[in-house]
């Protein structure tokens, strides 16, 4: 009979200690979603309230995910991150995407790795650009389709590109400071991994590139 392998401890401990960061994490981001409507200047639509919930599913639903992925590898471990946003960009298509308003996500780019304990920031990130996209870059309920892809800078960086056909940022919109519980939860997450967030926009859609910095990637690119 073959030998049962004892749980290790070390790994069940780092994995406790990660859902419960998730958690904590995602109930921040719950109650700043409860400030955000609280503020409104008027009571909410049943089309918002039904978007507002459907992205609070949607970051459940990614967490979910990422921690099906991670179950296996320690902090310190390269994870391979083209194929974990076409795993994340499946799960949301499958929450977004209707025959009223089908979502396509093309994914391009080389393989990129970073390193398991920065890829939460940058997973909730995206979440929040791919939801964005899907929920407002055709208000009049046309397709929407996106691009998504990570490639190696020449400096070693690492640059995620999410982009959109949609109508485009509003006029005079300011990226530091405006937007609303998604912009600002990117603006966050992004400082808080050290990473910098690009924006172009225009009546043909928007392109945020995400700069991963080589000290965050070294590692993974050769493990």
């Amino acid at each position: 009979m073959d030998a049962i392998l004892a749980p290790n401890p070390d790994r069940i401990a780092e994995a406790n200690h990660r859902v419960a960061n998730s958690l904590s994490l995602l109930s921040g981001l719950v109650r700043m979603q409860a400030r955000h409507a609280g503020q409104a200047a008027k009571p909410f639509s049943n089309a918002e309230i039904r978007l507002m919930f459907d992205g609070i599913a949607a970051r459940i639903a990614t967490l979910g995910q990422l921690h099906r992925m991670l179950a296996h590898v320690p902090a310190d471990g390269p994870v391979d991150l083209s194929a974990h946003l076409r795993d994340l960009s499946d799960t949301l298509v499958t929450a977004f995407s209707s025959e009223q308003q089908p979502v396509l996500i093309t994914h391009q780019g080389a393989n990129c790795h970073v390193l398991a304990r920065n890829v939460q920031p940058l997973t909730l990130i995206i979440c929040e650009l791919l939801t964005n996209a899907m929920k407002y870059a055709h208000p009049a309920r046309l397709p929407v389709h996106m691009n998504l892809g990570c490639e190696a800078l020449a400096n070693g960086d690492l640059m995620v590109r999410v982009s959109d056909d949609g109508v485009g940022l509003p006029e005079g919109f300011d990226t530091d400071k405006d937007g609303g519980i998604g912009f600002q939860i990117v603006r966050a997450m992004t400082a808080e991994m050290g990473a910098r967030l690009e924006i172009s926009s225009s009546s043909l859609g928007v392109t945020f590139r995400i700069i991963v910095p080589q000290a965050l990637v070294a590692n993974a690119q050769t493990a």
